[in-house]
This record gives C-alpha cells, sequence and structure tokens, in this order.
C-alpha cells in the first residue's frame, strides 16, 4: 500500500520528538525521511584537512539512546521512518582518512536506521570526470560497504541519481544513467548474496537531467525502493513542491504524468517521499503548514490515480 512521506529538515525538532510527528500526521503525512546527514558534512573536513567531531563520534550505544525519542514517537504516531539520508559526499580521492571516517559514520547510520526499522538509507555515489573511472570507484565504495549492511536485518543501502555540472550544462553521474545503475545494484546483489541494494530516484536530478520519468521506472522496476520527489525549472535544483514550474504557462516542466503511469505500471507499493525543504526558506513561516499540507494533498492525489479511486 502506498504512503505519503515528507524529510524532517524543516519541521522536525529532536528535543520535541513527539510533537513534531503528532504535527506532520496532522499535515497529512504517513512516512518520514530522516536527515540524519544534517549532523555531518564532510565537505569542511574535506576542504580544510581536519576531521571535526560529530554526532556520530559517539558509541554506538549513546547514539542509539539518542536518536530513540526519534523511534517512540514514530511508534507512538504510527508515521514510519520509510528511509534515510546518510552524510554526504561520501568518498574523497586520495582522503584515506576521512574516507574511513565517513565510512564509521555510514556503518552507525545502518545500525540506527535497524533500530527504528527504516528499511533504506540514501548513500550518494560519486562523480568523477572520466566515466569508466567513475564505475570502478563506485563499485570499489559500494563494494566496501557490504559487510557493514549485512550486519544488519531489513536495511538496504540505496544509491542515488545525482549530477554534475559543466559551465550551464547538467551532466548526469555514471550510475544516473538507469542502465548503469541497474548493473550496479544486481553487480552488488549478487556479491553480496542477497537484497542490499536498492534505488532511489530523485525526480528533480532527473529532470535536470531531461530524463523520461516514466521509462527510467521501468528500467529500475523492482531495483527502485524509495523515492526523492521535488520539482525544479530544469536549470537550477531547487526542491520545490511539484507542479510549481510551467513552460510558457502551458505545460509543466516536469512530466508529472508519465512520473505516475511509471509507478503505476511496475506496481510500485512503498513510500512516495518528497524532499521539498526549500518551502521553508521560499515561504514565511506562517504558511508553512499550508504548504506542507499541499504537498500531502499532491501525494494522495498520486495515490488516487495509481490505485484507481
Amino acid at each position: 500500500m502506498l504512503k505519503i512521506g515528507v524529510q524532517t529538515g524543516g519541521w522536525y525538532d529532536h528535543d520535541n520528538a513527539l510533537a513534531s510527528f503528532e504535527y506532520i500526521k496532522s499535515c497529512g503525512f504517513e512516512a518520514v525521511d530522516y536527515n540524519i546527514d544534517i549532523y555531518m558534512r564532510p565537505d569542511p573536513m574535506a576542504k580544510d584537512g581536519v576531521i571535526t567531531p560529530t554526532l556520530f563520534d559517539k558509541p554506538i550505544e549513546e547514539l542509539l539512546e539518542w536518536v530513540k525519542p526519534l523511534k517512540e514517537a514514530s511508534e507512538a504516531t504510527g508515521v514510519e521512518v520509510s528511509q534515510m539520508h546518510a552524510p554526504f559526499p561520501c568518498w574523497y580521492p586520495g582522503k584515506d582518512e576521512l574516507n574511513a571516517h565517513i565510512v564509521m559514520a555510514l556503518d552507525k547510520c545502518f545500525a540506527v536506521a535497524e533500530y527504528i526499522n527504516c528499511p533504506a538509507v540514501v548513500v550518494h555515489p560519486t562523480i568523477l570526470s572520466e566515466r569508466d573511472a567513475e564505475w570502478e570507484e563506485n563499485l570499489e565504495f559500494y563494494r566496501g560497504l557490504i559487510p557493514y549492511i549485512k550486519k544488519y536485518k531489513g536495511v538496504k543501502i540505496c544509491t542515488e541519481n545525482i549530477f554534475g555540472k559543466h559551465g550551464s550544462h547538467f551532466v548526469e553521474a555514471r550510475l544516473s544513467n538507469p542502465y548503469d545503475a541497474a548493473r550496479m545494484i544486481d553487480t552488488l546483489n549478487e556479491e553480496a548474496g542477497g537484497d542490499y541494494f536498492g534505488f532511489c530516484l530523485d525526480v528533480g536530478h532527473a529532470n535536470l537531467c531531461h530524463l523520461d520519468l516514466k521509462n527510467y521506472i521501468k528500467i529500475m522496476g523492482k531495483r527502485l525502493t524509495i523515492f526523492h520527489i521535488h520539482d525544479n525549472n530544469a536549470h537550477d535544483d531547487l526542491h520545490m513542491i511539484p507542479y510549481s514550474y510551467l513552460t510558457s504557462g502551458k505545460y509543466h516542466v516536469c512530466d508529472w504524468a508519465r512520473f505516475v503511469e511509471g509507478i503505476k505500471e511496475i506496481g510500485f507499493e512503498g513510500t512516495l517521499a518528497f524532499e521539498t525543504f526549500r518551502i521553508f526558506s521560499a515561504y514565511p513561516k506562517p504558511a508553512h503548514t499550508s504548504a506542507l499540507k499541499l504537498i500531502s494533498d499532491i501525494g494522495h492525489y498520486w495515490v488516487d490515480q495509481i490505485e484507481g479511486k
């Protein structure tokens, strides 16, 4: 059964977990994407060459105790944690110490996911200028995570379609190509001996690279595990509400009809999760609740279409 979800960034208060979950449920959501990524920013560490302490330096017992209020709020309200977003970037060429530190944090992300009954963690791939090297580096990186993910029950690593930019042109990463992404996932699962890897389709990123959403979804098929749903003008990664952008006031820039058709055709049964955090900076605070309710209304409209109601 399809559910409607939204990321925790922008409304979740760790010190008021239950009230936060009650609030998001009142806005019409049945699931959340836990932004645990906000507690570790690798880029400044890579730039400064200094590994600074973060939430993930806590012993795992303390980390699980720290996240316990979220687990209890989820259980009390029935709003499940359908996915998590791990810290990113996850790999830096030649920075072995930092890379090892990030893998330590990813391992703890997987432990948190198991503890809060979250079935999927997004772990970003790496984008390089040379395509074959990009494939090999990502294969080596994800292959190295197999011993970690196999320690935890009911948790899957999801790659994501990310992008680079050359001048004003967006370029899809090697694993943003659906055929390459599918091959990577199949290769890793075969090596791992089980269903440990899946795919997160970031709809906004696909729109930036002018990819056909219906075809993309059909190619990924059963590998498609979770979504990051948001809208943009095909020129900027805006993370806004679907249906926000029109071409000459007539056609939507993102083809939402084909998106819904694709989901229906493959029989997807997970969560339609929105990554629309820019509403919190785009709109004044008194409008945030209305914006969240609009997002959930769109999600439920899609569910009605997909389920033939």
